[in-house]
């Protein structure tokens, strides 16, 4: 009996031991996305984050989801190149904390950044991706068309 309730020890310790090891090397591998992403980024490089929660709605993965295709299907060349950077952020992990304490971040945010200049598009998002997709497409277009001639 004894040695069933060390053993029952030995397995809980060594659970613990090895979950905490996989959270600091999800943590480290978060931080390596960042610096990654960070290092890739240039004043000329777009970004387009989208920063949400861990519960989402189907309004909020399309928005994800819709928003990156648009990206890659409008602007393959520069997608490909990093001209052109997309990530999605869930905020209730704590991925990237700088730019949640940069750009202020709270709830669901679209953003498209270029140097010093920053457009939120969630409210144009959450309004047309589910209703009317060919003007959410158009949005994002002409948004970007803006940000690369700019």
């Amino acid at each position: 009996m004894k040695k069933i309730k060390y053993l029952s020890i030995i397995f809980i310790v060594f659970s613990l031991l090895s979950a905490c090891n996989n959270s600091e090397n999800k943590e480290i591998q978060e931080k390596n996305i960042v610096t990654t992403l960070n290092d890739s980024i240039t004043e000329n490089t777009i970004q387009v984050y989208y920063f949400h929660g861990s519960i989402r709605c189907h309004t909020c993965v399309s928005v994800d989801e819709n928003t990156h295709q648009y990206i890659e299907d409008l602007f393959p060349v520069k997608f490909d190149k990093g001209d052109i950077v997309f990530k999605s952020i869930n905020i209730d992990k704590s991925e990237c904390p700088d730019l949640i304490e940069k750009y202020q971040i709270y709830g669901q945010t679209l953003l498209f950044i270029k140097a010093d200049k920053v457009i939120d598009l969630t409210e144009d998002a959450f309004k047309y991706v589910t209703t009317n997709p060919e003007k959410w497409k158009q949005i994002v277009d002409d948004n970007l068309i803006d940000l690369i001639t700019s």
